[in-house]
């Protein structure tokens, strides 16, 4: 059964563009979007919720501080005296540029669901079959790509012309099925391949 996952506040668009960065990130879980916390129904893996959501029912989260991520939404955010129990939480600012939200969900992640133990034993599979997708030298390749080095650079940095890095990427992109670098990111981040922190 796959995780299900709450995404909780009043700003829509917000709200949906976090739902598909976290479809990137976490494809195999069930994302609903709420709200308020009046919405919710049974338990939910995590949730992701905004400082007015929090104000709704602040037990509840309390009691579910390790599942529950505080969207940051206002500039004044640290600094507003009624959220001073949000310093409590993981938070993810939603102010920021999209590519570095996504690093952040892939921090997340990585820091609760590293190795995909904790997740249930369908997900585990296809995780371990995606691991051995690629070869050793397409997965230096996408190690590269998801530390931002351009073809060239690649090329240089393993001794391979240039054409022989643009059939790797190909080739990693066809096996992955994805023309997107930050979903070729995400599943490098995912497999150990490159840590958060190296990502540019």
């Amino acid at each position: 059964m796959s995780p299900r996952i709450a995404i909780i506040g009043k700003n829509s668009l917000m709200i949906e563009g976090l739902k598909q960065m976290l479809e990137e990130v976490m494809p195999f879980a069930q994302y609903a979007t709420l709200n308020s916390t009046a919405e919710m129904q049974g338990d939910y893996a995590h949730y992701f919720i905004t400082p007015a959501a929090y104000k709704e029912n602040p037990n509840f989260f309390n009691q579910h501080l390790r599942k529950t991520i505080i969207l940051q939404d206002t500039e004044n955010f640290s600094s507003h005296p009624t959220l001073a129990p949000l310093s409590n939480f993981r938070t993810i600012n939603m102010l920021q540029p999209r590519e570095t939200i996504l690093n952040q969900l892939l921090k997340a992640q990585q820091a609760g669901h590293h190795d995909y133990t904790n997740y249930p034993q369908a997900i585990r599979h296809v995780a371990a079959q995606q691991a051995n997708l690629l070869t050793v030298r397409e997965k230096e390749v996408l190690t590269l790509l998801a530390k931002g080095m351009i073809n060239k650079e690649i090329a240089d940095r393993l001794h391979i012309s240039i054409n022989t890095a643009i059939t790797h990427r190909k080739h990693i992109m066809q096996k992955l099925n994805s023309q997107s670098l930050s979903k070729l990111t995400i599943y490098a981040v995912q497999h150990g391949l490159v840590s958060p922190d190296e990502i540019e």
